[in-house]
């Protein structure tokens, strides 16, 4: 697990002029290579040929400084990171595309004249020519927001290349320590310069270390292997310099595993749900976290808010003293929300899951992945009737269930009602998939139009029958009132849904 430090530089005035050098050459050059690298992406070369290009030109532009290895490294993940993007779009937009078609053979099975073909096949042209259109952009460098407003002026030129040139690295040696970067026992930071001239390629900027940063400080003396990053930020309207450092830190021993139980989780991305479970199944208790809009925060205070829900999850386990149970998720989506959604997703997955590993990683707590199908259909057409709780606590639950190796088998009367559906239902799983019959039962649910299986809606459903029966017999029979109170409450829930399963409610 890789953890980053950040400590407050105190550069002299002659010092801060020399940074301001290092920053602007080393970003020039990085927009250089990734030009040259976007150049290139067309033709068919390999890596390595392509850096055999890159790498004349920017050690010319860079009087052969060891800060060309980072360029070139940063370059290549950031056109990597293009390339990405363009192909999960391209098969989002491919996808869309067979959607619509299916859905306008769809209607056009039951009435060619219908209405809502002609908008079906205006966004069909849409998507098609999107997805003719589709192009690998160009970078920009200090992201889209900052360049907007300074073309609207309302950021000056200095402030715009202050924040779009805010950092650069040096990554050493696989082995061995890096000179370049280097942190020197009396808490001071040695920097390469572009220059060659004796007595100036190098800079000794001092930095501050505050009692809590003591013992990482120490570590990090101790280490061989660590990459510092220099940043510049613009705060209150001063220029503040820091050092991130980010190296390994050793394994440390789970303190709270899986012995006595699991902690399961299920993430949505306004809320988290998590269930107590002990080691034999049983349920012991929930709890909710709930999140505000993630969306509308800046970034420092969205990842400070992040942070402090996160610790409350760790907080639980170390609690409960048990690990933590997640789904293994997959960042990649086929669909869309909608555009304030998707942002809202993408913000919250690409956070809080790495956040909360490193959190439990550090505090000894235990993490175990599943997979994620089918936890929330499962938790609520079979635990619903005797817990009572929401789909996603339940989710929580089954994901528990999982982590310990617990089998979800079906229900006698779920069994028994797809036993009389047969062959009717085909669900899109294949036979062989473990899933299938809870796929199958799903889809005879939605056929039936039924969606809610919570105790208040099954409830409602009982009463109306009551009153049904007593309508056409007169009379109301003893166990309609069965676990029913005088005000119409469950004080027994045995008798209760062992009337509803006598009188096939479900």
């Amino acid at each position: 697990m890789i953890t980053t430090v950040k400590f407050r530089l105190h550069p002299t005035p002659s010092q801060e002029r020399k940074l301001h050098e290092i920053f602007t050459i080393y970003n020039r050059v990085r927009r250089v290579g990734f030009k040259l690298y976007f150049t290139l992406k067309d033709m068919d070369l390999t890596k390595t040929e392509q850096r055999k290009l890159v790498q004349p030109c920017l050690m010319e532009l860079c009087q052969n400084n060891p800060y060309v290895n980072s360029i070139l490294i940063d370059c290549e993940t950031k056109l990597a990171q293009q390339q990405t993007w363009y192909a999960k779009h391209k098969k989002y937009l491919k996808l869309q595309i067979t959607t619509i078609i299916k859905r306008i053979e769809q209607i056009k099975q039951k009435d060619k004249r219908d209405k809502r073909l002609r908008g079906l096949y205006s966004r069909l042209s849409s998507v098609q020519n999107k997805l003719r259109a589709l192009r690998l952009k160009p970078v920009v460098f200090g992201t889209k927001r900052l360049f907007r407003e300074r073309i609207l002026g309302n950021i000056s030129r200095d402030e715009f290349k202050i924040r779009r040139d805010s950092s650069f690295c040096c990554v050493g040696k696989r082995r061995g320590i890096n000179l370049n970067l280097k942190i020197l026992p009396n808490t001071t930071l040695r920097v390469r310069t572009f220059s060659k001239e004796k007595g100036k390629k190098w800079l000794i900027i001092p930095f501050t270390v505050n009692y809590k940063q003591e013992k990482w400080f120490n570590e990090i003396l101790g280490l061989e292997l660590y990459q510092v990053e220099v940043v510049r930020r613009l705060i209150k309207g001063s220029v503040r310099y820091f050092a991130h450092i980010s190296y390994e830190i050793p394994e440390v021993e789970m303190r709270y595993g899986f012995e006595h139980g699991a902690v399961g989780l299920d993430m949505n991305y306004n809320f988290i749900s998590l269930c107590n479970m002990d080691e034999k199944g049983n349920f012991k208790s929930y709890h909710e976290i709930k999140f505000r809009n993630l969306h509308s925060y800046r970034k420092n205070k969205s990842a400070d808010y992040i942070s402090y829900k996160m610790d409350k999850v760790v907080n639980y386990c170390i609690n409960k003293k048990k690990g933590l149970v997640i789904e293994d998720l997959s960042f990649e989506q086929e669909f869309s929300y909608g555009k304030k959604r998707n942002r809202k997703l993408s913000n919250f997955k690409t956070s809080v899951l790495a956040l909360l590993k490193r959190k439990c990683f550090k505090r000894g707590v235990a993490v175990r992945k599943v997979h994620p199908a089918y936890t929330s259909l499962i938790g609520k057409y079979k635990y619903s009737i005797s817990r009572n709780l929401s789909t996603h606590v339940l989710a929580s639950y089954v994901i528990a269930r999982k982590g310990l190796g617990f089998k979800e088998e079906l229900p006698t009367i779920y069994k028994w009602l797809l036993a009389q559906v047969g062959d009717a239902i085909k669900p899109r799983l294949k036979p062989s998939s473990p899933y299938y019959n809870w796929a199958k039962l799903h889809d005879f649910f939605k056929h039936c139009g039924i969606t809610s299986f919570k105790t208040s809606e099954v409830m409602k459903k009982a009463l109306q029958m009551k009153y049904v029966l007593n309508s056409v017999t007169s009379a109301q029979p003893d166990n309609l009132r069965a676990g029913l109170s005088s005000n119409g409450k469950v004080d027994n829930w045995h008798k209760f849904w062992n009337f509803v399963e006598i009188t096939n409610i479900l």
